[in-house]
């Protein structure tokens, strides 16, 4: 079958900006920090001590989700070919869909960071959210990093599987590339090859399994 959009793979890197919806899963956690810093630093050197404590300290950990946001977003690429989508990223992460196993485009929900509660026992808990963001889910491949921490793994390991081949649902964030992909080439490319999916017509390929 010939297709329109007959080219070569093309790569998409995140656009600028976006680590206000990083950091915002955080906010409770920066908060709790916060008030732990003021708390501690109260103690020690009184309410002023403890100020500067809570907005030192406060400031260190936002200047560390920074750092890691940008070594994410300048490592973090999206290729898109006649084949299908791929993502992979700084932490050796990898997702493959190929076009006639996505079934369809939604909420992609990313855990940043540990998502274990933390807090007093009896008092304030609070834990780190997932980064919500639109994109292609389906059955897919994906390649986990050797160094990738224990509680990655058993979020992954909780994902639905292919009832015919094991293949697991993976889903890939384009909004989280770009917050307009469906307007842009992104959307081209998916209107070329599986225009189903954003309303336009029928898809090609066969239909997921």
């Amino acid at each position: 079958m010939s297709y329109p959009h007959q080219a070569l793979p093309r790569e998409f890197r995140m656009a600028g900006g976006g680590f206000g919806k990083i950091v915002l899963p955080f906010a409770f956690l920066l908060v709790f920090f916060a008030v732990i810093m003021l708390l501690l630093g109260s103690v020690v050197a009184g309410l002023p001590g403890g100020i500067i404590a809570a907005v030192v300290g406060t400031g260190a950990l936002v200047g560390v989700l920074y750092g890691k946001f940008n070594r994410m977003k300048q490592g973090t690429v999206v290729r898109f070919s006649e084949y299908g989508v791929e993502l992979s990223d700084t932490m050796g992460y990898q997702i493959r869909l190929n076009w006639p196993d996505i079934t369809r485009i939604g909420e992609v929900r990313s855990q940043m960071a540990n998502p274990s509660t933390v807090g007093l026992q009896g008092g304030v808990r609070v834990n780190a959210g997932a980064v919500k963001t639109q994109g292609v889910i389906g059955w897919g491949h994906r390649v986990i990093p050797a160094k990738a921490p224990g509680w990655m793994r058993q979020n992954l390991a909780m994902a639905p599987v292919n009832p015919y081949d094991g293949r697991p649902e993976v889903a890939i964030p384009l909004s989280g590339i770009d917050p307009n992909w469906t307007q842009g080439a992104m959307g081209q490319w998916v209107r070329t090859y599986r225009p189903d999916l954003l309303g336009g017509g029928p898809q090609y390929g066969y239909p997921p399994r």
